[in-house]
């Protein structure tokens, strides 16, 4: 009786044991992708900028939210506005024409016209005074008026604040002496990377000048094959929602091929629009990139001699 009274002990000992096991085997094990389901990728994560620039605001440390001592925010970099954004149910872009006027800028404005299409052209004050009908002609057939300088000359323009800003309010005493137009919108020479840094923009900005750089490039500067490279930047930016800013310059090549391009705005229902001073700005962001010009130095010259000072001392 003692023997059965076991067996059957041992036996339920024997079941309850299998029922833990059954119900630990029988629970679904969490897979570790499915632990991090709702944790966002690294891709959903990653800023949708079409500037390089714009992706170095992480490296940085420039987080949202990201509490910083008085100490780092003193070395950390102004950061320039984000690009501006397409209106739901809109295709806005802006074409620039740069370094103008130029022999290039009556057909640009000739196609311009035939197309119904607005521009701003960024005009060196020299040139202004070459040519005054065509400042006055943009301005008179509503396209927007802004400044590039006066030399173009990246040892002269950034060789300190100051002259930055004496080029640019020369060239603004000049559209204005023209035209009428007192304008605040200002490309400086090359963009602002890598050469504008802080203390420019700072200076720049206090003047009541607004910057303005681009996010399509069409290389109209460097070749002649530009315009399938720039529409297939303007698609990149409008699937990116964000509104296409243009760089031409007035040069024959672009007034060449500125019809085909057009035509292809006109046919994809885009809206041609002038930058204002009270468009919003664009420019990039210097990061660690932007540094001063490196100052060139020329051999002294001695007064009423061909041969430099330093070579004259050799054969002394």
């Amino acid at each position: 009786m003692r023997k059965y009274t076991l067996s059957i002990v041992i036996l339920c000992l024997i079941l309850l044991s299998g029922c833990s096991r059954g119900l630990s085997i029988n629970t679904p094990a969490v897979e570790p992708e499915a632990a991090l389901g709702n944790a966002p990728s690294m891709e959903a994560s990653s800023s949708n900028h079409s500037d390089p620039e714009a992706d170095a605001s992480v490296k940085d440390g420039n987080h949202e939210g990201e509490q910083t001592t008085d100490s780092t925010a003193k070395n950390m970099p102004l950061l320039a506005p984000a690009p501006p954004k397409q209106k739901p149910g809109q295709k806005i872009i802006y074409l620039t024409f740069d370094d103008g006027p130029t022999m290039a800028t009556k057909d640009i404005l000739d196609t311009l016209q035939n197309y119904d299409a607005q521009a701003t052209f960024f005009m060196l004050e020299p040139k202004m005074k070459e040519s005054p009908s065509m400042v006055k002609r943009i301005v008179t057939e509503g396209h927007s008026a802004g400044l590039h300088g006066v030399t173009h000359d990246k040892y002269k323009f950034y060789q300190s604040p100051q002259t930055s800003i004496n080029e640019m309010t020369q060239a603004q005493q000049t559209l204005e002496k023209l035209t009428g137009v007192h304008s605040t919108i200002i490309r400086t020479p090359y963009g602002s990377v890598p050469f504008l840094t802080d203390s420019f923009r700072t200076a720049l900005d206090k003047q009541g000048f607004t910057l303005w750089d681009w996010n399509v490039d069409s290389s109209d500067w460097s070749n002649g094959q530009y315009l399938s490279t720039t529409i297939h930047q303007i698609q990149k930016q409008i699937s990116a929602g964000i509104i296409p800013i243009v760089l031409m310059h007035d040069k024959p090549e672009t007034a060449k091929h500125l019809p085909a391009l057009l035509k292809f705005l006109s046919q994809n229902g885009f809206m041609t629009k002038t930058i204002g001073s009270d468009t919003q700005p664009y420019s990039f962001n210097c990061y660690n990139r932007c540094h001063p010009v490196n100052p060139v130095k020329k051999p002294q010259m001695a007064e009423n001699e061909q041969t430099p000072i330093w070579k004259e001392s050799l054969t002394r």
